[in-house]
């Protein structure tokens, strides 16, 4: 994909894909048109705002920000700006790191638990347990026994190794690219109780069996078998 700019995702075409350097890593923004005039956009890059796909101004739109982790916030305050008619949502336990860093009260974060966006009917949040940074990923179903999944830093699939030193040296040492990964950082750091989180997102996957992997760190997945491939990787790293 080309950076700083938007695609659609054929397979899904309700949804949009931008890519965007921060820092030195490939991150993704995930938009979604609710309505020619209201939109939700995941983890919004900063970068991306100039590219914004659709028709309705920003002046004009209804935007639903969400932050996906309690990291996940280094665009928002550029996003809020250009969209005054907005709102931002969180999972609850991420909600007092973001207000920090944000700056802003409590009140003007809405935990997903408790408010979401208007989703279309196919689309539900999931909050795996277990996770310091507080999660929240966005599912589809797709009405034929799969889904697709829009996680955060807990999956990564970088297509090859950063060309940046900095990127390729972190990602040796924490085995974090090529391919779909499950970083050490991740591991070690970010999921505080693997105990909840491994047997609950082994389940999850047997129910959902996605087939479509959108991470907020490199490329989309899509295969027939990923369910069977996010299985191993849990049971191997975790």
């Amino acid at each position: 994909m080309k950076k700083n700019v938007w695609e659609r995702l054929e397979s899904h075409p309700e949804i949009y894909l931008g890519q965007y350097i921060v820092p030195n890593f490939i991150s993704n923004s995930v938009a979604l048109e609710l309505s020619p005039e209201e939109h939700l956009v995941i983890s919004p890059g900063e970068p991306l705002l100039s590219s914004w796909p659709f028709a309705c101004p920003p002046e004009d739109s209804t935007l639903h920000i969400v932050m996906p982790n309690s990291f996940h916030y280094m665009g928002v305050n550029a996003w809020r700006k250009r969209f005054a008619k907005h709102t931002l949502y969180a999972h609850k336990g991420a909600i007092k790191r973001l207000t920090t860093k944000l700056a802003l009260d409590k009140s003007e974060i809405c935990a997903l638990q408790e408010t979401t966006p208007p989703l279309p009917n196919e689309y539900c949040f999931l909050f795996p347990p277990g996770h310091r940074a507080h999660d929240a990923w966005l599912k589809k179903d797709n009405g034929d026994n799969s889904s697709l999944w829009v996680t955060c830093d807990s999956f990564l699939n970088y297509d090859k190794v950063s060309n940046q030193p900095v990127a390729r040296t972190l990602q040796k040492l924490l085995d974090a690219a090529p391919g779909l990964k499950i970083s050490q950082v991740v591991k070690w750091l970010i999921l505080s109780e693997r105990k909840e989180f491994k047997p609950w997102v082994l389940r999850q996957l047997e129910l959902d069996k996605p087939t479509t992997l959108i991470p907020s760190h490199g490329e989309v997945k899509q295969c027939s078998d990923l369910k069977e491939q996010l299985s191993s990787l849990v049971a191997e790293r975790l």
